[in-house]
Order: structure tokens, then C-alpha cells, then sequence
């Protein structure tokens, strides 16, 4: 082993919460970090698959890293000429038994080793740790892919509570495309998701009171849901680490049981070409949902329209997006007894 020392601020920084005892501290820069993983040369040019370096114990496996290349030089020197970079929650997506641990830096002056329990919990936080980590952001965006009869629930029945699994909105922004967010929160095998138009309808609504969204540590049997300290049993493919059981994607994930919704919680549809539509807005004071339509007017900007009616004002000239029923622009009221409509069941 070649002598070690800190490459850069970020190990210095760890080196020395290290040596004051303070793990605290340790464990929150290690959360925010990237892992240097040795690989082997064949996974480095892509002609194997890359595996998980591990080493083994009389207490548990553990999958090996380290907090910079250089640091994994200094362990094990040629052995290891190529490496991949992943955070945490990288590592934790793709995580491949609930039962191994992570040692970071073993051999190392400044090591750790981490029981799964706290690999997830690292990875990935409750959702009020994130809230109480800034606490000057407002209520996170969860959402949910509907299947048909949940969309006759709600814009029939009138459900106003939700149940079951939920995502952060923000890890799937950046998905445009239906099948692939099916996908990427594990409900690509879930008849009715992906409609025989190619889209997909989305629960969206903001997530208050944090503690009613419990992040799902947990395992397959009791086993693997002791070994991560967890309270969850799912069959498979549930990965148990707090994330949709995705392993190319890092998708919070959070279940609920019979939490009310919100007033503003929206649904819409993200169609095969990619493109969004609210279809309906939910009012908490009325406790209904109200139908999204198409503007009477459409195509007009700012402003008067030919018509001259100013801007936000209908023909009977009510005011600013209201019509005669006090209700917003584009906005219908559906409730129990709503009967047939576009969401009425298949």
C-alpha cells in the first residue's frame, strides 16, 4: 500500500472530521459524494458487464470503495487500473443484495464500513430529513401513475385520498416520454398505465405533512428487511433501499396509506408525443375534482380578443377566468354521479 494523503478539499475535510471522532459529520459528506469503484479491464472497454467489487468477512460482504481515485490507488495500487464514479444513490439503485454492506476506503487511514441500514438511510432520506435540511423550501411535488379504474375513482366517484406508492416529482422531470416513466417507477408491467394511446395519467400534488410519506426501507422477506433495519416486505422486484426498483434510474420513492389530498392536486396526461395536458384540478374547499377544457376562446395572447372582450373575460363579460358558475376557466365540476365521461371506465 502506497503512503495515502488527502487528494483535494473534500477528503481533507473528511480526514479531519475523521480524526476529531466526529462521524456525524463524516456520514453527511459521505452522503453528498462520489465513489471511485475499481472495475476490471474487459467492463472498462464494454466487453463484460461491470460487477461490484466486493470483499468478504465473518461478519457480511461488503462492496468496496473508495472517495477518489487516488485513494484507490494508494490501496491497491496497479491491481486496479480502472474505476467507475457513482454517488450514492447510484449505488443504492442498483444495490445488489440488502444484505451487503459498503466499505468505503478499506485499508485506508480514514475508513469506513456501513451496515446497510445506513447505506439506504444515506442514500436516501426521509422526506422530512430533506425538509428539515432546507427548511426554506416549500412542500416537495410527489406524484403517481394512475390506471383507469383510479382515474373512475377519482373523476367519478369523487376519491379524494391516495394510497400505495408515490415518486418525487423532481427525479422524473426529466422524463418526456410515457413508457419510459412507466419504467423507471417500476410500473411498466401494471395493465392499464400506459393507455392503448401510448400515455400515461399522473397524480401530482404537493406533499404536506412529511411524515405521512414514509420512505421504504425494507427487504423481500424478513431477512433482508431486518438486515436493512427496514419495515417493509415487498415481493420483487422491490429494492428496499428507499428507491423505485429501477436500476438504471434513482427515483424517490414513498409510501402512503390513505393520505388526503391537497387542494390545487392536479391530474394530467403526458401523451406518446411527449406533451402534457392538465386534465383536472382538485378543489379542497368543494372537495371535487374539476374537469380541465379547452378555452371557448382559444389561440387568443394577452390582451382583448377579436371580440373585444378584455383579457381573462368571457363573452358575458364575467371576470378574470370565472364563468357564470364561479368557476376558473377550463374548469368543470365532477363529483359522485358525474357518470359517463372520458374517464369512466374501460
Amino acid at each position: 500500500m502506497r503512503d495515502w494523503e488527502p487528494a483535494g478539499p473534500f477528503e481533507e475535510e473528511l480526514a479531519a472530521a475523521f480524526a476529531e471522532g466526529d462521524l456525524a459529520r463524516c456520514l453527511g459528506l459521505l452522503r453528498r459524494a462520489d465513489l471511485a469503484l475499481p472495475i476490471g479491464p474487459d467492463a472498462a472497454a464494454g466487453r463484460a458487464p461491470v460487477a461490484w467489487p466486493t470483499a468478504s468477512d465473518t461478519e457480511r460482504t461488503w462492496i468496496v470503495a473508495y472517495t477518489s481515485a487516488e485513494a484507490m490507488r494508494a490501496r491497491v495500487g496497479g491491481l486496479a487500473g480502472h474505476h467507475r464514479i457513482v454517488s450514492l444513490a447510484e449505488m443504492a439503485a442498483g444495490w445488489p443484495d440488502p444484505r451487503w454492506g459498503l466499505a468505503v476506503n478499506p485499508g485506508l487511514p480514514v475508513n469506513f464500513f456501513l451496515e446497510p441500514g445506513t447505506v439506504a438511510r444515506l442514500a436516501v432520506p426521509s422526506l422530512a430529513d430533506d425538509r428539515a435540511a432546507e427548511p426554506g423550501a416549500g412542500p416537495p411535488v410527489v406524484q403517481k401513475l394512475l390506471t383507469p379504474a383510479d382515474l373512475y375513482a377519482y373523476l367519478a366517484e369523487g376519491r379524494t385520498r391516495v394510497s400505495g406508492y408515490c415518486h418525487h416529482a423532481l427525479d422524473v422531470a426529466h422524463i418526456a416520454t410515457p413508457v419510459v416513466l412507466a419504467d423507471a417507477v417500476g410500473r411498466s408491467g401494471d395493465e392499464g398505465v400506459v393507455t392503448d394511446a401510448g400515455s400515461v395519467h399522473i397524480l401530482r400534488w404537493h406533499a404536506v405533512g412529511t411524515a405521512l410519506y414514509r420512505t421504504p426501507y425494507g427487504g423481500t422477506d424478513e431477512e433482508t428487511r431486518a438486515a436493512v433495519a427496514g419495515w417493509v416486505i415487498e415481493e420483487p422486484p422491490f429494492a428496499g433501499m428507499g428507491l423505485a426498483p429501477n436500476v438504471d434510474q434513482v427515483v424517490r420513492e414513498y409510501k402512503i396509506d390513505g393520505v388526503g389530498l391537497p387542494h390545487g392536486a392536479e391530474i394530467w396526461e403526458l401523451t406518446a408525443a411527449g406533451v402534457e395536458h392538465r386534465r383536472a384540478l382538485f378543489d379542497g374547499d368543494l372537495e371535487r375534482w374539476m374537469l380541465v377544457r379547452a378555452a371557448d376562446l382559444a389561440g387568443h395572447g394577452p390582451g382583448p380578443d377579436p371580440a373585444g372582450h378584455g383579457p381573462g373575460m368571457d363573452p358575458a363579460g364575467h371576470g378574470p377566468g370565472m364563468d357564470p358558475a364561479g368557476h376558473r376557466s377550463g374548469e368543470h365540476p365532477v363529483g359522485r354521479g358525474f357518470g359517463e365521461h372520458p374517464y369512466g371506465p374501460r
